[in-house]
């Protein structure tokens, strides 16, 4: 053995012994002994055990009174090992791989005297997009821009995210119909009221945000687009600690965030919570230019220019308990509430010209509340039975309830700007929505190779649109027939799914999965009866395959199917006028869409090329143009298209350039093909699109660093604006951060959009349908913004045993 030790002293006698001793061992776990420079065993010193790739925390404990310590449950990877501990200069081993299937024991870990220090903290920084076989994974504590950020604002600026604040809408690279959760659970909540509660969630209560365009087969199927996963922060330490954050920004308005987050953990208890307020009175503009032949072949042009001032005040509160019945089993109880306010005034001016002669002028004062309050509830429990073996079952109940008042004054003028008339118009929505979901799932390690998962769920929504449309005629309101309308749907969705994991080889693994899927809905109005009433089941197949080359060289390969069903929103009626003769309303005979989409991965050290190709049928697109010629209306509303196709390219490449500049590089190409038949002819829409994301971060002196990130985008179609073109958009935000140690918490400031260059124009130009429209969206304004962030309570990590049972639960929980 000596002989051997002495032939491998340049590669390194750490990762010698380390094999060796992996040779002696059955069980995935990583011991060792602290000693100090006598060789005595050191108590209760710091353990971290880091993931060599990027120094994030895997696993940390405390050494016992002999100085040993245990990592168990670990799986394989590249890591190291830091040790700390007061009075002594904390020291790290290299970098050593470990196959996850073994035990092994290090060699004593020595640590010298130092100068006496309060206390020794490791930290580590994680990259900012992480791919992985089924998602991306972008770290939003990474970020200085993030900060002090909505958790809207951090979505806008990731890869291949588009979101439409106007329309309330999101797409995730090039497709509708994304499914938001947050910690794995899903919202079920329309989308303007979506839009509404991300934009007041503070982004410094969350931890990290999934882009997942190929689900498993244990996620719902319903979004072609795949899912966007929200992963609020937890804390894994002993007694009582927290953290908050307060904003304060000024850009054409005034806007602040603030938040605030506990985490109390005693014994078999640990209790959390978290609230956040946002406000933000931020100016818009919107300018909207229509062109159409009118009956007798006349040219006609409407142009509105919009000037509004909206006041969003959102409250969001959080609160949760976790009890550890048995070593193995955890119940637990979560409550969440929100009540956002959205108000505005606004003044809307309308000309509309004939020929080259104007013909009217109308000027519509608009006073808008959109109030969202929302409660959900959620009992959760978790037992597990072996190892990588579990069942769990969860119980949600969720209520919210929309109310839309709106009032309309217009005052009409003829051609020569004389006073005609004034007409009053309301139009009130009151929406209730009350859902119940049961969900049960099964996973069972069945062999070394082979692990099963399987699970079934049920949701019943019951949805109730009251809209009430009408003018005042003296002290009489006269009702809209046309408009007006009062609506139920009843929806019931049962669902079964099953998938497997298997282990080709060390290198290649297997995952399969099918998903079954029956839908009842019923739509009732009480115009038109029932208007909806649907009944069809549907599978849905998952194939994922994935084969490491070698620690810096894998590949992954995946095929999902997909349903994407008419939100609520979508179906009922309802109506919000832009002018008089121009506003969004819903269509009871939106269908599902199906979709199909093959993926493919190269993943080298940290860069990531990624293709995926797409089919989708039936595409709903959200807010779809189309011309009322009878009645000279331009309504924006869901609709089907024939069929969308979609090829995209994505190239993730992380640059360093020194020590202290480092650059996360995202490209994106899409080619988008929309096929629709108007009037019996079939219509093709073609638009190549491409995004580059960069971000530069600088560490420019101790605990001070800089981050600078761009964002351009070429124009784009996407089923979100149906066959309008997205015109091209460019941004730049800047951002710098002081942190003034562990008791002075971190100061930052940053501008959103430095050059105030964010304006959104869609255009559709579609002689066939009489159609010629430009609409420009100024949403976003130039916003300078201060924040300041701290901690306090305990920060000492707890022992291994306890971590197994609180953050390792909380994190298989999030899936």
């Amino acid at each position: 053995m000596k002989n051997a030790i002495k032939g491998f002293k340049r590669l390194n006698l750490f990762a010698l012994l380390a094999c060796i001793a992996h040779c002696s061992y059955g069980q995935n776990s990583i011991g060792g002994q602290v000693q100090d420079d006598l060789g005595q065993p050191l108590s209760f010193a710091n353990v971290l055990l880091l993931k060599a790739s990027d120094s994030t925390l895997a696993k940390g404990t405390i050494t016992e009174e002999n100085g040993q310590f245990l990592l168990e449950n670990i799986a394989q990877g590249q890591y190291m090992v830091t040790v700390s501990m007061i009075g002594f200069k904390p020291t790290a081993t290299v970098e050593f791989n470990f196959d996850g299937s073994t035990k092994i024991m290090l060699p004593a870990i020595m640590l010298s005297e130092g100068i006496e220090l309060d206390e020794v903290v490791v930290t580590s920084k994680k990259n900012l997009y992480v791919q992985k076989i089924d998602r991306m994974v972008i770290n939003v504590a990474s970020s200085i821009i993030s900060s002090g950020s909505s958790v809207l604002e951090v979505l806008e600026r990731s890869p291949g995210v588009i979101i439409d604040r106007q329309n309330s809408a999101i797409s995730l690279v090039g497709k509708s119909g994304v499914v938001v959760m947050i910690n794995g659970k899903q919202s079920y909540m329309p989308a303007s009221s979506l839009v509404q509660l991300l934009q007041g969630m503070s982004s410094d209560n969350i931890d990290t945000i999934e882009l997942i365009t190929t689900p498993p087969a244990n996620f719902d199927a319903e979004g072609n687009a795949g899912f966007i996963n929200i992963v609020l922060k937890t804390r894994t330490d002993i007694g009582l600690n927290g953290s908050y954050s307060l904003s304060a920004g000024v850009g054409n308005g005034s806007t602040t965030s603030d938040n605030i987050d506990f985490n109390y953990r005693k014994n078999k208890i640990n209790i959390f919570g978290n609230y956040s307020f946002l406000r933000n009175a931020q100016g818009q503009l919107l300018e909207l230019d229509r062109n159409f032949i009118n009956v007798n072949d006349i040219p006609v042009n409407v142009s509105t220019i919009a000037n509004s001032d909206p006041v969003q005040r959102n409250h969001s509160i959080r609160s949760g308990l976790d009890y550890q019945a048995s070593e193995k089993t955890v119940i637990g109880l979560l409550l969440w509430a929100n009540d956002n306010k959205w108000t505005m005034d606004s003044v809307n001016e309308s000309r509309e010209t004939e020929g080259d002669v104007q013909s009217s002028f109308v000027e519509l004062l608009n006073t808008e509340r959109n109030q969202l309050e929302h409660f959900g509830s959620n009992i959760n429990i978790k037992h597990d039975f072996k190892e990588e073996g579990f069942f769990s079952f969860d119980l949600d109940y969720l209520k919210y309830n929309i109310e839309n008042p709106t009032i309309y004054t217009n005052s009409f003028f003829d051609g020569n700007n004389n006073f005609l008339r004034e007409e009053l118009t309301n139009s009130d929505k009151a929406t209730p929505i009350n859902i119940f979901v049961g969900k049960a799932d099964y996973s069972n390690q069945i062999s070394d190779k082979v692990k099963l998962k399987t699970g079934l769920k049920a949701a019943f929504n019951d949805f109730d649109n009251d809209v009430v449309v009408g003018t005042f005629a003296g002290q009489d309101f006269i009702e809209d027939p046309d408009l007006t309308n009062i609506s139920n749907l009843k929806e019931r969705i049962l669902a079964a799914y099953s998938s497997l994991n298997y282990t080709i080889n060390e290198k290649t693994s297997l995952q399969l999965g099918l998903r079954y899927e029956h839908t009842d809905s019923e739509l009732i109005s009480d115009k038109q009866g029932k208007v909806v009433d649907r009944t069809f089941g549907e599978l849905f197949p998952t194939a994922y395959i994935s084969h490491k080359v070698n620690d810096t060289l894998n590949f992954n390969f995946s095929y999902v199917r997909r349903i994407t069903r008419p939100t609520f929103n979508d179906m009922a009626p309802f109506v919000i006028f832009l002018d008089p003769h121009t506003f969004f309303a819903g269509n009871p005979a939106v269908q599902p869409a199906i979709s199909n989409a093959l993926k493919f991965d190269i993943n080298h050290r940290s860069t990531i090329l990624s293709a995926q190709y797409s089919v989708e049928n039936g595409t709903i697109s959200t807010f779809q143009s189309r011309f009322d010629e009878e009645n000279e209306r331009l309504i924006f509303g869901a609709d089907n298209l024939d069929r969308t196709k979609i090829f995209s390219l994505t190239l993730g490449l992380p640059i360093t350039f020194a020590n202290w500049w480092k650059m996360q590089n995202n490209l994106t190409y899409l080619n988008t093909k929309i096929e629709n038949t108007f009037d019996d002819e079939l219509l093709n829409f073609k638009q190549n699109t491409f995004n580059f994301n960069s971000t530069q971060s600088f560490t420019m002196a101790k605990n001070l660093s800089s981050e600078i990130n761009v964002n351009y985008n070429s124009p784009t179609i996407t089923s979100l604006f149906g066959t309008g073109v997205l015109e091209e958009i460019f941004s730049i935000n800047i951002g710098v951060q002081k942190k003034f140690g562990d008791k002075w918490g971190t100061l930052a400031f940053k501008v959103n959009d430095l050059f105030d260059s964010v304006k959104w124009t869609v255009v559709r130009d579609i002689p066939q349908q009489n159609l010629n429209t430009t609409n420009t969206f100024d949403l976003f304004n130039r916003t300078f913004l201060l924040t300041y962030s701290n901690s306090f309570g305990n920060s000492k990590l707890k022992s291994a045993r306890e971590r197994s049972t609180g953050a390792e639960e909380e994190k298989k929980r999030v899936n």
